[in-house]
């Protein structure tokens, strides 16, 4: 499999389980592969926290 730099926000909606299924199952191939995650994005996921859905009314 190719290499891949993974990005915040790539991983942040992976987390969430916003992507479709093929994208999903994408992801858990880019993941188990060696994934290359940058050491800002490793910064900023330890910031991230999953956010609750929106009330709504």
């Amino acid at each position: 499999m190719a290499q891949y730099l993974i990005d915040t926000s790539s991983v942040s909606d992976y987390l969430s389980a916003s992507f479709s299924a093929t994208g999903t199952q994408f992801m858990d191939a880019v993941i188990d592969a060696i994934p290359n995650i940058s050491i800002i994005t490793q910064i900023e996921l330890l910031c991230w926290k999953k956010m609750p859905p929106p009330n709504k009314m």
